[in-house]
């Protein structure tokens, strides 16, 4: 083994690795589209942004979308900024948990005692998704 395959000591299943860097990516792809729609909305809102972290993108959405007209896209956009607001809590409790040994002696990551099951992180990774597929399609319909 060489010092590039070091990473498979760790004795974490693939499925569940897998599934972890695919909620962690299914996130970054939801922040990026959440920075693309302020953007659209007001260009140059997230360079002001002293700190650019997913709540401080969330909050200047959340502004953002409330600054526009109401309409049936406004109150689209502003539904899956919400839910993005929300998953910025979900992103931190995931990418801020502690590796453990769960109870059926598997390699997991546990937040405040509880346990990141395969079937979570496949959960969140899909609502990940769902909302940014929801923001971008949010995106098309904003003026240029």
């Amino acid at each position: 083994m060489t010092a590039e395959d070091e990473r498979f000591r760790i004795s974490v299943e693939q499925q569940y690795a897998s599934a972890l860097g695919l909620a962690v990516y299914a996130f970054a792809s939801l922040e990026w589209n959440a920075v693309r729609c302020c953007e659209r909305i007001e260009p140059g809102s997230v360079e002001k942004l002293s700190d650019r972290t997913a709540g401080r993108v969330a909050d200047t959405l959340r502004h953002l979308v409330k600054s526009l007209p109401p309409s049936p896209a406004q109150e689209a956009l502003d539904r899956a900024a919400a839910d993005f607001q929300a998953f910025t809590r979900t992103r931190n409790n995931l990418v801020h948990s502690k590796p453990g040994i769960g109870p059926d002696g598997k390699e997991r990551l546990f937040r405040d005692g509880d346990q990141w099951t395969l079937e979570e992180l496949e959960a969140v990774a899909d609502a990940f998704a769902e909302c940014s597929i929801r923001l971008n399609l949010c995106l098309e319909g904003l003026p240029d």
